[in-house]
């Protein structure tokens, strides 16, 4: 059993600093590739999602955030390549104009949790603040 204890330990201790290594990783592109008035925001909501999720425990719940906030990291990494790019003569920016936008809008038949909703509003509301 204290093996067991110790194998459980170890594998939380091991999510938690794959956890904090992405958590850094999406600051860091916030602060590299954002504009001011989005780092601050961006930077609001993830801090507030890493501590909501600090504490949950279900493996697919857990594989899923990180899922959904690699993929986010990735975007960002992506889109300020692609900006930079953009500057480089010879290449068209008018072609794929939205590889040049941060973020991505939502599909229009997404089905929200009533809790996803309250938070895309909180998120709506703050944005509207920041401006």
């Amino acid at each position: 059993e204290t093996t067991t204890m110790s194998n459980t330990a170890s594998r939380n201790s091991a999510n938690r600093a794959t956890a904090l290594s992405l958590y850094r990783s999406i600051l860091k592109a916030h602060s590299k590739h954002l504009p001011p008035e989005m780092r601050h925001l961006g930077d609001t909501y993830v801090r507030s999602e890493f501590r909501l999720h600090k504490s949950v425990t279900d493996k697919d719940q857990l594989a899923n955030f990180m899922n959904e906030w690699t993929a986010y990291v990735q975007q960002i990494q992506k889109t300020a390549l692609a900006r930079e790019l953009k500057k480089t003569p010879g290449i068209d920016g008018k072609k794929n104009g939205d590889l040049y936008k941060f973020g991505k809008d939502l599909p229009s038949d997404l089905e929200l949790s009533r809790e996803q909703e309250d938070q895309l509003q909180k998120l709506r509301e703050e944005a509207s603040h920041s401006k």
